[in-house]
C-alpha cells in the first residue's frame, strides 16, 4: 500500500487524504518519515482534512521502485 499511495504524490504538492488512501496507512506513512501532515484547519465542515507531502525519505522510496 505505501508505494501505491507514493506513486500518486510528487514533491512539494499537499494532497488530501481523503484522496491518497486510508487514514491509519497514511498516519504510519507519517510515523515512518515517508510523509508530511498538514491539518486543514482553514476549512470548515467535511473538506476539513489533513494534507499530505512527500518527504526527502518518501522521494527516495518513491524512487526505489
Amino acid at each position: 500500500m505505501k508505494q501505491e499511495i507514493l506513486v500518486k504524490m510528487q514533491r512539494g504538492v499537499y494532497y488530501p487524504g481523503n484522496h491518497l488512501g486510508k487514514r491509519k496507512d497514511l498516519d504510519n506513512m507519517v510515523t515512518d518519515g515517508f510523509l508530511e501532515r498538514m491539518e486543514g484547519s482553514f476549512f470548515c465542515g467535511p473538506d476539513n482534512q489533513p494534507s499530505y507531502c512527500l518527504t526527502d525519505k518518501g522521494c527516495q522510496e518513491k524512487r526505489k521502485k
